[in-house]
């Protein structure tokens, strides 16, 4: 019998915010996979997700390596590196939470550890797997509302009063906001509008205890033409509109809002969500509405089927390593002309 027919066995490492997500996602899937057990160095943490899901939990992920066939890598930025290697030394496909890592030698590393062990890499940047954003994409790409020429996202959130924790520091998290989150939104502009020009950054800091910024903004030329702009703060009064895609056509304005219904930073993946896309031209057409939030499944499906067809994913390693390339790049222009922080 094929591991296609069996059910891939997936180990998660890493019992964090994000883990539910994954956990949910995974559930949904259940005739392409099962858990085996979860990993978390902090003991309690390991033991909630293993309760929830019915497995063992293990406080050393080194340990269960050779019971997987999927690691689902959910840990901080800067032991993405290392786990990772890990995971492909035993076997292991991998599927990692973004960035791939804080630099770009460590990114060359892993991608060559995957390749060498003939497994698949894939980064997860979900937004683009979302079906609202390939949705809006098919939109966009139809040309009914015209040619688009300005493109603008938006991410809203509210971290004030949070612990932290690793995120506070630049050493583990790999800098600001820039480096952690605006990513999923550059991922999404790139996969909207093609190759990129040309990209500035500005940050600042709007009062998350962080080293450092928890607000930034970009500006991004692309080789079609069309102009580009992306902005995010962890530092939002309160978060109302969380994900905001706009485009300006030439005969519509064409928007793609997703709106959290509760507190998503304390309700994670229990938070319930309203998206809309809405063309705004000589009427007003509402052209979606589902309560489609931050799901993680179609990233999931997506990896699974490059695991099941040996084919690269769409946000593979050589893409992630760009994208870090791209924003330490970013980073080292901002330093230079004192535009961040």
């Amino acid at each position: 019998m094929s591991r296609k027919a069996e059910r891939y066995r997936v180990g998660l490492i890493g019992c964090g915010w994000m883990a539910p997500f994954h956990v949910a996602g995974l559930e949904s899937l259940r005739d392409r996979a099962r858990i085996v057990w979860v990993a978390d160095p902090v003991r309690e943490r390991a033991e909630a997700i293993a309760l929830q899901v019915g497995v063992r939990s293990l406080m050393d992920y080194r340990e269960g390596l050779g019971e997987i066939d999927c690691a689902f890598v959910l840990v901080p930025h800067h032991l993405h590196h290392p786990v990772t290697l890990d995971c492909f030394q035993a076997g292991c496909h991998v599927l990692l939470e973004k960035p791939i890592a804080t630099t770009v030698e460590q990114a060359d590393e892993m991608i060559a550890a995957a390749e060498r062990a003939g497994r698949t890499f894939m980064v997860a940047y979900q937004h683009r797997y979302k079906n609202c954003v390939r949705q809006f994409k098919k939109i966009l790409d139809s040309r009914r509302y015209g040619r688009p020429f300005l493109l603008e996202g938006v991410m809203d959130s509210s971290l004030k009063g949070y612990a932290l924790g690793w995120i506070a520091s630049k050493a583990t998290l790999g800098g600001g906001v820039f480096f952690s989150s605006s990513p999923h939104l550059l991922d999404v502009m790139f996969f909207l509008g093609g190759e990129l020009r040309s990209l500035r950054m500005v940050g600042t800091r709007g009062g998350v205890a962080m080293e450092g910024e928890d607000t930034a903004a970009c500006v991004m030329k692309f080789r079609n033409g069309m102009i580009g702009v992306a902005r995010e703060t962890w530092a939002s009064p309160r978060c109302r509109t969380w994900y905001t895609l706009h485009a300006t056509c030439e005969k519509a304005h064409v928007t793609l809002t997703t709106t959290p219904l509760g507190d998503l930073a304390s309700e994670g993946h229990r938070c319930e969500w309203k998206t809309r896309i809405v063309a705004d031209g000589e009427t007003e057409e509402v052209l979606l509405e589902s309560g489609e939030g931050l799901d993680v499944t179609p990233e999931i499906q997506h990896f699974f089927d490059c695991v099941d067809s040996g084919s690269r994913p769409q946000t593979d390693g050589h893409m992630a390593r760009k994208m870090i390339d791209l924003t330490l790049q970013a980073y080292r222009n901002a330093d230079a002309e004192g535009a961040n922080v």
